[in-house]
């Protein structure tokens, strides 16, 4: 089965999965809530004081440098400070992290990651099947909460790896974090649920993550088509804006009683209300509405 750390989308998802596992392994390990003194655990056994991190790139050093001098003056006792990533680190970052720190603390410093993370995982089968449930198990869940299979879903084992869940999930959230920028609002759940809603249907899905890995890149192509098709419309609605504005304001100027302004515009695109007209022909009037401007301010 594979095990995808990062697949758990967020730090306090990784969090709770890193809690979970280390209460597995270590009988008197404590988990802490925010606000947690800079330790998301600590086991009194080993006087181990535990930080997980879930960085989208490298991690922070100057949050690990502030979490490693919380430890040194904290009031807890410690003689390991352990870090927790996703990822396993890189040559660069342990040399600096063991070199450069390791010399400046009186406790000894180590890092967890994905390697030893996986070998953890082995040992407590509870926790994995918990936060990585077999295929079978996801299934027997998803019908349990009455999710019943939809037309297009993948075969088990055939669907989207969790990375390419994790991109159409991120392409389904920028598009409703841009429509509630457009509206000026903050994104609301039912918001959310709309998109998905009209994913799942367009390729006849119980749930995103069940789309056919062949059909991916199509996916991706849909939803990014449909930012396209959005940011398309701002721009026109932009335009279409400045073209009334303008001719609003000419009329205004020009003191241009309503049944000539009315006149001009059927004469020009045979429609007597802008709010009738595509963006081409608002475009044709504004220029000619220039025209006017220009002609009644050379006049003496």
């Amino acid at each position: 089965m594979r095990v995808n750390l990062l697949g758990l989308e967020s730090e306090k998802k990784f969090e709770e999965f890193c809690q979970a596992l280390l209460k597995g392994e270590f009988p008197r390990f404590q988990a802490f809530s925010a606000p947690d003194m800079g330790m998301d655990g600590y086991d009194s056994d080993s006087e181990t004081i535990f930080q997980v991190y879930f960085p989208e790139q490298a991690p922070r050093r100057d949050k690990i440098c502030n979490d490693l001098e919380k430890a040194k003056g904290n009031s807890w006792g410690c003689r390991r400070w352990v870090l927790l990533l996703p990822k396993n680190p890189t040559p660069n970052f342990l040399q600096w992290f063991y070199r450069d720190q390791q010399p400046s603390f009186p406790f000894k410093l180590e890092v967890w990651g994905k390697t030893e993370i996986l070998g953890l995982l082995q040992k407590h089968r509870g926790v994995k099947e918990a936060y990585f449930p077999s295929e079978l198990r996801v299934e027997l869940r998803r019908l349990g909460k009455g999710k019943r299979p939809g037309a297009g879903d993948a075969a088990p084992g055939e669907e989207v790896s969790p990375e390419e869940a994790g991109a159409l999930r991120q392409l389904i959230t920028d598009l409703v974090d841009e429509e509630a920028t457009r509206k000026r609002r903050k994104p609301r759940p039912a918001d959310y649920g709309r998109e998905y809603g009209e994913f799942n249907a367009h390729f006849h899905l119980s749930s995103y993550d069940r789309l056919p890995s062949t059909q991916f890149l199509e996916a991706r192509r849909h939803l990014e088509k449909k930012h396209y098709g959005r940011r398309r419309s701002d721009r026109k609605d932009v335009a279409r804006h400045r073209f009334v504005s303008g001719i609003k304001a000419i009329q205004s100027k020009l003191k241009i009683k309503d049944q000539p302004y009315r006149a001009i515009l059927s004469e020009i695109t045979g429609k007597s209300s802008t709010t009738e007209m595509d963006n081409d022909e608002l475009e044709r009037v504004f220029k000619r509405f220039k025209y006017l401007q220009g002609l009644a301010e050379a006049q003496p």
